[in-house]
């Protein structure tokens, strides 16, 4: 009995202070375990809302074009059209805290991009260019046409742009000799580019090509660097041969240089009458009024008859300096590129014709 009474005694010596502290000590402590587990929780939740895998997987590199004007709600839709985004909101909010509104032109989105932080990366990167190539068009609404599979620009606007008085009269070129600020290549180009944007690109492409060596090269020639791509646009319509271009040029830089000798080159002729078939040269094309018929008016046409290659432009400004005045078609042999046969006199010029109308009698081609 005494000994009961001594614990009793030496438990109750423990204040009650000391006691009630180690209570709250645990409290706190469990709830600084459980406040802990939840704060990894989140940031764990929050952490793999932006670096998780949240998109949908690609097989395969995605080109995505988005259009000018496009906000950040038109961009998830369009993501959501193509199946990648699982996760709307996530991406809108991971946009938000990566400062990305929105951005037009094409991007390229490689296929292991998993992430939103990943996805808005690439969105914010520079835009991948596209390649443009075009040459041996006709007509500037060929060319328009074939730009606009390129650029977001539709065909009617770059058209418009192309023919557009202010733009014309800003870079020095009218409506006739608009074609000749156009150097085929191959150009890197943003998709987004608008028809004047590609107006003004191609203006510091000509600008780049026509250098110093090649305005010396065209003043030796007397040509203005319009009046070099009219003729180059001539001798590219009578042969695709690289190798005889400068000798065509110098036949008919003999004539331009010479008071009284029209030109008298059968393409701009056929590129008169509108019938780009035609293969024989009548009388009929002969009589038309034209401009464009060298045949009836001194000098060079008002513009070009089809788009120069650098080939003929280069042909033009390093033209063969000789004695002819006169070329026509050879009968064609086989295995080898048209050619053309060059005369002296109208003697040498009247035989070949007559060879070649022969060839053409002979093939029954009449027109």
């Amino acid at each position: 009995m005494s000994e009961e009474l001594n614990e009793i005694t030496e438990t109750s010596d423990i204040p009650v202070k000391v006691v009630k502290k180690s209570r709250v000590f645990k409290v706190l402590l469990i709830a600084f375990a459980v406040l802990a587990i939840a704060g990894a929780g989140i940031a764990y939740y929050f952490y793999d809302a932006i670096y998780g895998s949240k998109l949908n997987g690609l097989t395969e590199d995605l080109l995505l074009q988005i259009p000018s004007k496009t906000d950040l709600n038109g961009i998830t839709a369009l993501l959501e059209q193509k199946g990648l985004l699982k996760d709307k909101t996530g991406f809108l909010w991971v946009a938000s805290l990566m400062k990305y509104k929105g951005k037009s032109g094409q991007y390229r989105v490689p296929k292991n991009t998993k992430s939103h932080h990943a996805l808005v990366a690439v969105l914010r990167r520079e835009q991948v260019p596209v390649k443009l190539t075009f040459n041996n068009f006709r007509l500037k609404d060929q060319l328009a046409g074939h730009v606009s599979k390129y650029i977001e620009a539709d065909s009617l606007s770059i058209l418009s742009a192309m023919n557009s008085t202010d733009l014309l009269d800003k870079y020095g070129f009218t409506a006739e000799n608009a074609l000749t600020m156009y150097i085929p290549n191959s150009y890197l180009i943003h998709w987004d580019t608008d028809a004047e944007e590609f107006v003004a690109r191609m203006y510091a492409e000509y600008k780049k090509f026509w250098n110093k060596e090649r305005l010396e090269l065209a003043k030796k020639q007397n040509l203005s660097q319009i009046e070099v791509y009219i003729l180059a646009s001539i001798v590219d319509a009578e042969t695709t041969f690289d190798p005889e271009k400068p000798r065509v040029s110098g036949v008919y830089l003999n004539r331009l240089r010479t008071v009284g000798w029209k030109l008298e080159a059968d393409p701009t002729v056929v590129f008169a009458g509108g019938d780009f078939t035609v293969r024989r040269v009548t009388n009929d094309l002969l009589a038309i009024n034209s401009p464009y018929n060298t045949y009836m008016y001194p000098g060079l046409p008002p513009g070009p008859i089809r788009m120069a290659s650098v080939s003929a432009l280069e042909a033009v400004l390093k033209a063969e300096e000789h004695d002819y005045w006169f070329f026509c078609a050879k009968p064609p042999v086989e295995g080898q590129p048209a050619q053309h046969a060059f005369a002296k006199t109208g003697a040498q010029h009247g035989a070949n014709a007559r060879a070649y109308r022969q060839w053409l009698n002979s093939q029954k081609i009449y027109k």
